[in-house]
Parts: structure tokens; C-alpha cells; sequence
């Protein structure tokens, strides 16, 4: 360690350096004043790892270098041995107060000095691994956020749940199929209505695992081993099954919906989280580019359905809450403009995206 001894005492000074020399491994620079080692602090190229303070001396008494250090960075948390005489015991509760570790009593039993300033020591291994591990956090937590940073509109490769995979892991599947078998297979699809506001609410991280426990929600009750989903941005989940499995959109949604009032990781600020289901689209083609355009046709019906919904939810809310005079006629303006602008989502909604082609 680099320990920083203040005594006005030069005797005393003269004796530490000799004994730690001695006996230990650390390095000690000794000053005779308080000015003295604030200058020291200042100058230092390297940190001080530890300080040993007498407690009276003139013009910057020991307490109150103490206080000044534990105010200069980085020295908040450094060991300080404060040097004092047993007459002086009486001024170690200020001592402490003012930020000091520990003291020892003069004259000197030089068995307890190096206790005090061993477990110093080891005060100081201890913190250097917590500002190592606490490094390593921060650097694995900024990485984490860049990793998950993604815009809504955005394919996210959801990791961790069987039969659900990345757009492209998706697309390859479909393109793959043996002609006969996707003579075979009617694709589907299903939007989260409260996407947008979950995503403005939540961090992505957060948003990233309220996708994950929807998708493994999901394939439980799609409870089919054929089944295979994808998350597509905008809150859709694209999926193929055989014709041949029984497919209800709205079984299926009420199901899901049911499953996601449980799971508290689907709520944020009051509102639970929906799904909708789209009616299913069977690929009947021979032809690749005909098998994506049934994915992009599935999640059209999906887009515009939910957009129907939640005009039906405006209409819904006005008839709920009836008024009259001049607060009917600005409700009915407000009613108006949602309406317009839902309708103008749907017509908005793309029937191509960059994730099938």
C-alpha cells in the first residue's frame, strides 16, 4: 500500500518510516502538517491507499483533515488511522464522525500499529474487487442495452421457447417446406393491441421479456408440435400450422387473453396487456414467393382487425360515458379525431415488410 503518515512530531515520523520500511512492504511518505498533506493529496500521482493522522497539531488539526479527505476524490472510503495519545480518547468519537477507520494509541505498540494498518490493508483488497465487480457490471449492463436496443417496428429473435424462432430462422422454414407440405399449411397471425404503449413504457429489456412471456404463453396454447412463430415488429407474431390442426381465432384469443391476466410480467401502469388473433391463411401454393405473400396476407388481417377493434373500443367509450350540451359536442370531436386517426393506421398498415422478403 502508499500510506500517507501526518504528525508534527518529526521524531514520530522518523520512527513510522523505519518501522514500516522494517517490517512491510508499503511505501510511506510522511509530512509534519495538515497543509503539508493537503499539498500531498494534490500533487500525488498515485492515490493514497491509506492514512495515518495525529490528532492535535496545529493549524489543521487531525479530525479536520480527516473531513477534508473524505471529501477529496477518490478518498471517500480509504482507510484512516488516526495517531492519538491515551489522554486524547476523548476526541475519537469526533474522529469518527469526521470519517476515520480506526486509531491507535501512542506511544506506539508497534504489534497493534501493523494489525490496524493489515486489516487496512485488507479493506482496501476488498474494495478494489468491488469497484472491479461493480466495472464489470456497469460494462455488462451497457452492452446489455445496446444489445436489446430495437425500434417497434423491429423483428426481435426471441431466445428460450421451443417452436419460437427469428424472422429469418422463419422464412427459411416456410421456403423449405417439400412443396406437398405446404400445399398443406395455413399461416396466422396475432398483434399485442398495447404494444405501442408497452414499448414507450417499458426499457427494452423489459419490453424484450414481456415479448418472451407472450410468445411462451403462446405456443401453449397453440399446443402443437408442428407449430412455428415469429416475432415480426409492431406487436405481431406470425406462425404456420398444418390445415389440419384446429385452428379458432377466437378460441385461441380468448385463451391467451385469459392466460395473460396472471402473469403480472404483462402489466405496467394499470393496463393489461391484449392480444387479438387474425383469421388463418392457407398458403395452397407450389411456390415460394406465393408461401410469403400468405405470411404478409396474414398479418394484414391482423393489422386491420385490431384497427377495427379498437374503433369499436372508441364507439364503446362514448356510449359509456353520455353527455350533453357543449361537452357532447367536444367529446364528439375528440371521438371523431381518434376514430380518423385509427382508420388512417389501418390504411397505413404495410402489406410488405423487409423481414419476408
Amino acid at each position: 500500500m502508499k500510506i500517507l503518515a501526518v504528525d508534527d512530531d518529526e521524531h514520530i515520523c522518523e520512527l513510522l518510516t523505519a518501522a514500516v520500511a522494517a517490517k512491510t512492504d508499503h511505501t510511506i511518505v510522511t509530512v509534519t502538517s495538515g497543509p503539508d498533506a493537503i499539498r500531498a493529496l494534490s500533487k500525488a500521482k498515485v492515490p493514497f491507499d491509506c492514512f495515518l493522522l495525529d490528532v492535535q497539531m496545529p493549524i489543521l488539526d487531525g479530525i479536520t483533515l480527516a473531513k477534508k479527505i473524505r471529501k477529496t476524490k477518490p478518498y471517500a472510503r480509504t482507510p484512516i488511522l488516526m495517531l492519538t495519545a491515551m489522554s486524547q480518547k476523548k476526541y475519537i468519537d469526533a474522529a469518527f464522525e469526521a470519517g476515520a477507520s480506526d486509531y491507535v494509541t501512542k506511544p506506539f505498540d508497534f504489534l497493534e500499529l501493523f494489525t490496524r494498518i493489515n486489516i487496512a490493508e485488507r479493506q482496501v483488497a476488498e474494495q478494489r474487487e468491488l469497484s472491479v465487480s461493480m466495472s464489470e457490471k456497469a460494462a455488462l449492463k451497457k452492452d446489455l442495452i445496446f444489445n436489446t436496443a430495437h425500434s417497434l417496428s423491429e423483428p426481435i429473435e426471441i431466445t428460450g421457447v421451443t417452436q419460437l424462432v427469428g424472422c429469418m430462422a422463419f422464412e427459411k422454414h416456410v421456403l423449405d417446406m417439400p412443396r406437398r407440405q405446404r400445399m398443406r399449411t395455413q399461416a396466422f397471425a396475432l398483434k399485442v393491441t398495447t404494444a405501442e404503449s408497452a414499448y414507450t413504457t417499458l426499457s427494452a429489456v423489459a419490453f424484450r421479456q414481456l415479448l418472451t412471456d407472450i410468445g411462451s404463453e403462446l405456443m401453449s396454447v397453440l399446443a402443437h408440435d408442428a407449430a412455428r412463430v415469429t416475432y415480426r415488429g409492431d406487436g405481431v407474431f406470425i406462425g404456420t400450422l398444418p390445415n389440419s390442426a384446429d385452428y379458432s381465432s377466437a378460441r385461441f384469443e380468448a385463451e391467451l387473453n385469459s392466460r395473460l391476466e396472471y402473469v403480472p410480467s404483462k402489466q405496467f401502469d394499470g393496463l393489461q396487456n391484449k392480444v387479438c388473433f387474425g383469421e388463418p391463411v392457407k398458403l395452397r401454393t407450389l411456390t415460394r414467393g406465393g408461401a410469403l405473400d400468405a405470411l404478409h396476407k396474414a398479418a394484414a388481417i391482423v393489422q386491420e382487425r385490431s384497427s377495427r377493434s379498437r374503433a369499436s373500443d372508441l364507439r364503446k367509450a362514448v356510449r359509456l360515458h353520455p353527455a350533453s350540451g357543449f361537452q357532447t359536442e367536444m367529446e364528439r370531436r375528440a371521438y371523431e379525431s381518434l376514430l380518423h386517426d385509427a382508420l388512417e393506421e389501418k390504411d397505413r398498415t404495410p402489406t410488405v415488410t423487409a423481414a419476408f422478403g
